[in-house]
């Protein structure tokens, strides 16, 4: 390997450590407290206080290894959003890693790695993801890593890599119950990895050993789950948000097409086009076609699944399926790259601009980014944004230093209210929170019976906000933190109530 050659690579390495360090980490805690992170990181301030809760998440059907990974953070971290948001920073950091090496194991090649890195790190989808206290940054690390230890374990059928990918696909299934499809995964890296050529008894009979091994392994792991209480509740909620096998075959384009076109929205918007466009550039490239064909089917296979079946479908829910088609684009970029003129070397700071820039605009600007429906709407616009949260427990930690009590009814019983006050105000003695229906068309009953003693509020969601006027001329209002304007105009907000 030339000098300048390993100039280039270093560079590149560097360059897409910087900027996944500063897209990822830079202004962590701009966007709002979503409802999942607070749900996510109320319940790991509960087990991280209380030992015999460590499995509170099967409560609601969660698997809980993401509150488990943001315990330790919490001891560190003051602020309870950055804590959790910095687990995803570090999946994130996992991912890129994982993303290159499995680039490198699939093309042979360290400048494809290299630039499959690099787009990982710039890219909207993953820079958004990589930034939220969620599981499925962590979720998308174990598939990719699957992936990386199916192949490597393919090629060197050392039960060393069969044992890794048990674990993977192990730690995938406690996190988020997409993690089955990591057990496909492998098998189809597994048989595209395979060198038809030199195939035998003996090579089979190690390649089904190592395969039935990471079973074993990963499904051990997933029995931890049953010391739980509440293990069942992991299925019974999984049916909130997907159908059953006989519902879809009753009606097999229902949903499906809307959530192919759904889908197909996100990889324009979040992967943006030009990253597409070089994942078909890569197919041009014709000494990996195999290559390509198993990650085209490793992303294709779970998108239409969850396509037929998903109920409930977020941007979100699809991230661990993208991530393989970045190596096709690194695949892609390196086409370009290798090619003379120009010209076309040129293009090559035009394919790579348009992410970037789109992903300098969600962090700079988020309301003017090209963002889905249902990002804009979750994240920044409705009850699930988490707007004037920390400044409304901020003002209650303020009363309460002063040596009063203080009691707040909020609406809702869980989620961002009042789950997103609790996490700020955990550990304050002289803080009582409550949660109540939330419809309010009343004055919580609670709250007008506490004693006048205590500092009495109310805080809920201006929509929510169904007070009559005699009940309204009770309350004080201290404070309204508007959201994000929605695209009619319109304009949710949180209210910060006194009792008089």
């Amino acid at each position: 390997m030339t000098k300048n050659k390993v100039l280039w690579i270093l560079g590149l390495a560097v360059i897409s450590l910087a900027l996944f360090l500063f897209f990822r980490l830079y202004r962590l805690g701009q966007v709002p407290v979503f409802v999942d992170e607070a749900i996510y990181i109320r319940w790991s301030q509960v087990m991280r206080a209380e030992p015999t809760l460590r499995f509170l998440p099967l409560s609601d059907g969660k698997q809980p290894l993401f509150m488990w990974a943001t315990m330790p953070f919490l001891k560190f971290i003051s602020d309870p959003l950055i804590a959790g948001r910095l687990v995803s920073v570090f999946a994130g950091f996992g991912s890129l890693i994982g993303v290159g090496l499995l680039s490198f194991l699939l093309f042979s090649h360290p400048f494809i790695a290299l630039f499959s890195s690099l787009i990982y790190a710039i890219t909207p989808f993953t820079v958004f993801f990589d930034r939220m206290a969620l599981a499925d940054s962590l979720l998308a690390l174990f598939g990719i890593w699957s992936l990386v230890f199916a192949v490597k374990f393919t090629k060197t059928l050392q039960t060393e890599y069969a044992i890794y990918m048990g674990f993977a696909i192990g730690a995938g299934l406690l996190t988020k119950s997409p993690g089955m499809i990591f057990y496909f995964w492998s098998f189809l890296a597994v048989f595209f990895s395979l060198n038809l050529k030199k195939v035998d008894y003996k090579i089979i009979g190690k390649l089904a050993w190592g395969l039935l091994l990471a079973l074993i392994i990963s499904q051990a792991m997933y029995a931890i789950l049953r010391l739980g209480v509440g293990f069942q509740m992991i299925g019974a909620r999984n049916q909130d948000y997907v159908f059953s096998i006989k519902e879809v075959l009753s009606h097999p384009l229902t949903p499906f097409v809307g959530n192919a076109r759904t889908t197909l929205n996100w990889l324009f918007l979040l992967l943006t086009p030009t990253v597409l466009l070089l994942g078909g550039l890569g197919y041009l490239n014709s000494k990996f076609r195999r290559q390509y064909v198993l990650l085209i089917f490793v992303t294709l296979v779970p998108l239409l699944y969850q396509a037929f079946i998903a109920k409930v479908y977020t941007s979100r829910y699809i991230y661990y399926a993208v991530l393989p088609l970045i190596p096709l684009a690194g695949l892609g970029l390196h086409w370009l790259f290798s090619r003379k003129g120009l010209l076309i070397k040129s293009s090559i700071a035009l394919f790579l601009s348009v992410p970037f820039l789109i992903t300098f605009v969600y962090l700079f600007k988020p309301a003017i980014a090209p963002m889905p429906f249902d990002m804009r709407n979750g994240y920044f616009e409705e009850w699930t944004a988490g707007y004037g949260q920390k400044e409304v427990a901020l003002h209650l930690i303020d009363q309460a230093s002063k040596g009063e009590k203080v009691v707040v009814f909020t609406e809702g019983f869980f989620g961002t209210l009042p789950d997103g006050l609790q996490i700020y105000t955990e550990g304050n003695k002289n803080i009582t929170i409550v949660g109540s229906t939330y419809y309010v068309a009343e004055i919580p009953s609670g709250l007008l019976n506490t004693s006048i003693d205590n500092q009495r509020f109310l805080v809920l969601n201006k929509s929510r906000n169904h007070l009559s006027e005699a009940d309204l001329s009770k309350l004080e209002l201290i404070a309204e933190y508007p959201k994000m304007v929605r695209l009619d105009g319109t304009r949710e907000s949180l209210q910060l109530f006194r009792l008089k």
